[in-house]
């Protein structure tokens, strides 16, 4: 009998059971599919590395899945008392009628059961059928071939049905235990409570709304001036609490003053229904606005990741091309390879043909490049005075990040030039070329080449001629950017007795499809007895590019897993509160319809209504991700120049599509409860 009636319930209130049951269902779909990748490698043509690299984005998924797993059932334990609260007259009616709470309990145990068979079973078909598509994306990311068949995971299946079934038992016990404590009074008449003011004073609000401005630009003022990497995770709490403190006054204080300015503005105050939206909007954020604020941080939160995760994306796969010049390359680097004091290039050959690695059939070209280890004759701190940033400034002046000055002889980056599709450099004997690898110096050197100053290396005074540069990297590595300033001089300037900072035997295989089998065999050789004195470093282009575009897939599904979960939190919570509304505002809206008010009118005021309490916190959290990115770029830059611009727009995207789905579903049910 129970079951039936519960089974009714949900079959006649359908209509306010679609946004739980949406909500539920995606949720389960987006939890199969990130954790769907374990089986996403068999149908994957993948190297040993590649293989590596999944094994990580699987470990990484997993965890990060116990984290989403707790945001998700603070969501539906959210949404789940947004059913409660809307059948509060309902439940009240059945204890009028005799029933025993026990006895309610049941009904509400049989539909959270129903509604989470229902969801669990559709989000999982759902899934099932996105992560077929997931895994072509994955596949064109890895840049692997694909043997596609249909691809089903058995331990995503059971981690998602075992992580719901504990999230849907948590909602019947917290079903049973707010049922508990309500009293029939309190059921009956759920509708007659009224909202009330938290600040009443105008001039009370308007103080902390000028306080919560100051300490919000306290804290842009101190993200966008103290930006430097070192500096930004000295402040990060700092500006995390001043931030959210910041949000949390702005929401509060908003609500106290924002009719009395209004109503200034009579054209716009007396205007159609603008008097009963503004009134509207003022008591609900003056209700809700705690949970404004959590929202508008779980938006920063959610744009920052989407965003982050594509711009990492983007950045490392662009600087991929720039670490690659050779199939493959061989170094020592100072100061573990200390032999290079008394080593030049004659003496470094000598030493990998001792090795037996040069005389592979595969290998149609090999050329020795050096980088040498420089003091700068001139005072650093008026080499830096160039710099216009301050914290970059320091940074120099400091040595905080071990800042290298290296010099390369201009016939070795010729030839480099030449390899990447370049023009070759000319210098005079009283010239030099300035460039870094490292683009969190990017605007500092382009600082010191507007000036074109002199300075002096190996004694000898030189002049920056380059007013832009191109970042070469002088073999293959797998390091990103860590060459602070380089500078390009002629072959003669550099004394003999100057010391190697890196000497790298570059190789151009015949077949670059071997690369992998050249480094395995140089591996074998570098194990050898008379390898042991030489501490070498080897690198295969293959293997760095696949070592690379596997950081950059787990940075984006990093962020889009984290993003899409926050952003429809966000927006389940913005749209449960105005359903809300809409069920307690029946008396409000059914007045203004006897009084002659046409429906055109009054959808317009729902629109209205619905859009600025959504845009609200976007628009603040909008704000907070566009400070909060540029220092978030700081870290980016370690991997290379970042461009913002086609993150943002696939983040943009991802915001409509989700945020807008939301904004129109809530909409139209606004306006079928208010219909009913």
């Amino acid at each position: 009998m129970y079951f039936r009636l519960a089974l009714r319930n949900v079959r006649k209130s359908y209509k306010d059971f679609l946004i739980y049951f949406l909500t539920l269902a995606f949720s389960v779909c987006l939890f199969y599919m990130f954790n769907s990748f374990q089986e996403q490698q068999a149908v994957m043509e993948v190297s040993q590395s590649q293989m590596e690299m999944i094994k990580i984005l699987v470990y990484t998924m997993k965890y990060l899945s116990i984290f989403i797993a707790i945001v998700l059932a603070f969501l539906i334990l959210y949404a789940n008392n947004f059913l409660i609260r809307r059948r509060k007259k309902e439940l009240g009616l059945y204890m009028l009628l005799g029933m025993p709470k026990n006895k309610i309990s049941r009904v509400l145990v049989y539909e959270t059961f129903i509604i989470g068979i229902l969801s669990l079973f559709t989000g999982m078909l759902i899934g099932i059928f996105l992560s077929q598509i997931l895994t072509s994306v994955t596949a064109n990311l890895f840049e692997v071939s694909l043997d596609y068949h249909f691809i089903y995971s058995n331990n995503a299946t059971i981690l998602t049905i075992f992580s719901f079934s504990i999230i849907f038992f948590i909602v019947m016990l917290f079903n049973t235990f707010i049922l508990n404590r309500y009293k029939l009074i309190d059921l009956v008449r759920a509708e007659h409570i009224i909202e009330h003011m938290h600040i009443k004073k105008v001039y009370l609000s308007f103080t902390l709304f000028i306080l919560s401005l100051a300490i919000l630009a306290f804290t842009y003022h101190k993200a966008l001036y103290e930006k430097s990497l070192i500096l930004s995770f000295d402040h990060l709490p700092t500006i995390i609490l001043y931030g959210s403190i910041g949000t949390f006054l702005f929401f509060m204080s908003l609500a106290g003053f924002l009719i009395t300015i209004i109503k200034r503005f009579h054209t716009i105050y007396l205007k159609n229904l603008n008097i009963f939206i503004l009134n509207q909007i003022n008591a609900k954020i003056n209700s809700n606005y705690i949970s404004m604020s959590i929202v508008c941080i779980m938006l920063l939160i959610s744009i920052g990741a989407l965003s982050t995760g594509w711009n990492m994306n983007a950045t490392i796969n662009k600087s991929i091309r720039n670490v690659t010049p050779f199939d493959y390359s061989l170094s020592l680097q100072y100061p573990w390879g200390k032999h290079l004091k008394q080593m030049n290039n004659e003496q470094f050959q000598a030493v990998i043909d001792k090795l037996g690695i040069s005389d592979d059939p595969n290998i149609q070209e090999t050329r020795i490049t050096s980088m040498y280890m420089t003091k700068l004759q001139s005072d650093v701190h008026s080499f830096s005075k160039y710099v216009s940033d301050k914290e970059l400034r320091n940074l120099i002046n400091t040595n905080e990040l071990n800042t290298s000055i290296l010099v390369v002889p201009l016939s070795d980056f010729n030839y480099v030039l030449e390899k990447t599709g370049n023009s070759k450099l000319h210098l005079k004997s009283n010239e030099t070329y300035l460039y870094t690898t490292m683009a969190l110096f990017d605007q500092a050197v382009s600082d010191i080449l507007a000036s074109h100053p002199t300075i002096q290396l190996y004694n000898t005074p030189l002049t920056i001629i380059n007013d832009t540069y191109e970042a070469v990297s002088m073999y293959t590595s797998s390091n990103i950017g860590y060459d602070t300033f380089v500078f390009i001089i002629r072959d003669e300037l550099i004394p003999s007795n100057a010391i190697p900072y890196v000497k790298a035997w570059n190789v151009e295989l015949k077949d670059p499809t071997k690369e992998t089998a050249f480094d395995q065999m140089v591996n074998q050789k570098l194990h050898t007895k008379s390898a042991k004195h030489y501490p070498f470093q080897g690198r295969s282009a293959q293997i760095v590019k696949e070592a690379n575009k596997g950081m950059s897939v787990i940075f984006t599904y990093i962020g889009l897993y984290l993003g899409i979960v926050f952003m429809i939190a966000s927006a389940i919570i913005l749209a449960l509160q105005q359903l809300s509304q809409a069920n307690d505002n029946k008396k409000h809206y059914a007045i203004l319809t006897k009084i002659g008010t046409d429906q055109k009118m009054l959808n317009r005021s729902i629109f209205l209504q619905i859009s600025i309490y959504f845009l609200l916190p976007l628009l603040l959290a909008l704000l907070h991700s566009f400070i909060g990115i540029q220092v978030v770029n700081e870290l980016v830059l370690l991997f290379g120049k970042s461009d913002i611009l086609i993150p943002s727009f696939y983040t943009a995207c991802i915001i409509t599509l989700i945020y807008g789905s939301y904004f129109a579903i809530t909409y139209i049910g606004y306006k079928n409860i208010l219909r009913s």
